[in-house]
């Protein structure tokens, strides 16, 4: 109760000091626990990820190494999911997280709640994956992007409102067609969270019932247009109702918006030329199909005059056209008369023909004849069957009195036994079993379970008989060499 323990007999006072109080595990942990992870609450480690496992609940349990240490880290499904990059075995990571300590295993560890790629191919990794990602859902497939309309009522552009690529837009769209109508939705195209406020953008220029988009913003350094290679801007491209163009930086510059868009433009300019077409030109291609159209009726109109002036050229006389006409009627009418008679006599001619074959034919006789045949074949099959049956009743018999000597039930009734071993085999010579083995001795009513006390060397069949100068026992055995099987009876 004081702490104090009590004196060891004959040791004087050497230690009869106080000794302190020991910790439990659980104390020293919590206290460990208290005093490492407010200090650690938000940090930042580099290091190589090794011995990642993906769990089927989404977790991510892996270690962070360099080459002096390893730290054990986690990262929940519901981080993981978030991840614009997969991580792999190897990689060189900066992970955000704090250290917790698990008591129930007395290890620290680092709880990831972010995770970012590290080295000068950082960028290209992520790009890559997500662009390998895209490819697997079938986003960058040719086949999925749909044609621009060719003259579309209303022009949607998300872009920053004080950029020059949205001037140079306006000015060369309304150079061509300067009655389109354009609704320019704005949204910050770089930097952080700029891709979703371009996915905004968007989404308020569908609703508009735009007929095509426009995403679009000039030239800059790759991470200027690090936001159009965000995956869910890419997404929500391939999601949009209505036709998108791309038209992000210069003509070298190449995004994942790009590939994802319907139609990419080299430039803002160059995308102004592919929503509208010249509106002179159209109106120049309208005139001339109009003349083109207005020549081809009035040539179709003569050519049809010149048609009926032929025809009424070449109409004869009514009455003459009536008497080819009629004539053809006549013939028509004898000829349907002919057919008509035709068949009805070749139908009596046939019927003729069948009574006096009928007539030939007398159907009792026929009938005798195959009961005559019924009865030969009848008998024929008595006698064979009676033959065949009692072939094989004096085969049966042979059978049965070669299987009779074979019959171990009848066996077992005159007086013999089965000596079966303890794994059921049966047991045919002495050197089969060992002295005080067990067997079952099967009878011909049930068995009896017995111990091998004595065997011999199995040299005489017959149980009982003894060897020349002593018994038949086994000298091993130790045993009287007397079989068990010679006392039944």
């Amino acid at each position: 109760m004081n702490g104090r323990r009590p004196p060891a007999a004959g040791t004087g006072e050497l230690f009869e000091r106080a000794l302190p109080r020991p910790w439990s595990v659980g104390e020293l942990t919590r206290a460990l626990r208290n005093a490492v992870e407010p200090k650690f609450r938000d940090v930042w480690v580099a290091g190589e990820v090794a011995n990642l496992r993906r769990q089927a609940s989404g977790h991510l349990y892996f270690s962070l190494k360099d080459d002096e240490a390893v730290i054990g880290a986690v990262l929940w499904a519901s981080q993981a999911r978030k991840l614009p990059f997969r991580l792999d075995e190897g990689q060189e990571v900066i992970a955000r997280g704090f250290v917790e300590i698990y008591p129930p295993h007395g290890k620290y560890q680092l709880v990831v709640q972010e995770v970012e790629p590290r080295g000068a191919g950082a960028m290209a990794l992520l790009l890559q994956q997500v662009k390998e990602r895209l490819q697997a859902d079938g986003l960058l497939d040719p086949a999925r992007k749909r044609p621009l309309p060719f003259l579309p009522r209303r022009v949607g552009v998300a872009t920053s409102p004080s950029g020059a690529a949205l001037r140079d837009f306006l000015r060369v769209l309304h150079g061509r067609f300067p009655s389109v109508p354009v609704l320019v939705a704005p949204c910050r195209v770089q930097g952080e969270g700029a891709a979703s406020t371009v996915v905004s953008a968007m989404r308020g220029l569908c609703r508009a019932d735009c007929d095509v988009v426009v995403v679009t913003r000039g030239g800059g350094s790759q991470e200027d247009l690090g936001a159009f290679n965000d995956e869910r801007l890419a997404r929500a491209i391939a999601a949009c109702p209505v036709p998108v163009v791309s038209a992000v930086g210069h003509e070298v510059d190449v995004t994942v918006a790009d590939l994802v868009a319907d139609v990419r433009a080299a430039t803002p300019t160059h995308a102004a030329q592919l929503v509208a077409p010249v509106r002179d030109e159209l109106a120049a291609q309208v005139r001339a199909l109009a003349g083109r159209a207005e020549r081809a009726v009035l040539a179709g109109l003569e050519g049809r005059r010149r048609e009926v002036r032929a025809l009424r050229a070449e109409l004869s006389d009514p009455k003459h056209l009536l008497s080819r006409a009629s004539h053809r009627v006549d013939d028509l009418l004898h000829r349907a008369a002919a057919a008509v008679r035709g068949p009805r006599r070749a139908a009596r001619q046939r019927l003729d023909q069948l009574r006096g074959r009928l007539s030939r034919q007398e159907p009792r006789r026929h009938v005798r004849e195959v009961l005559l045949r019924m009865e030969a074949a009848t008998r024929r099959l008595g006698a064979w069957q009676a033959a065949y049956f009692r072939r094989e009743g004096l085969r049966v018999e042979r059978l049965a009195g070669r299987l009779e000597p074979a019959n171990v039930a009848k066996l077992l009734a005159r007086g013999f036994a089965l000596v079966l071993r303890e794994d059921g085999r049966l047991v045919a010579r002495s050197a089969g079993v060992r002295p005080d083995d067990a067997v079952r001795i099967a009878l011909a009513e049930g068995w009896l379970d017995a111990r091998v006390t004595a065997r011999d060397r199995g040299e005489d069949p017959l149980p009982g008989r003894t060897e020349p100068g002593g018994g038949t026992a086994d000298p091993a055995s130790g045993g009287s060499g007397v079989d068990p099987l010679s006392r039944r009876g």
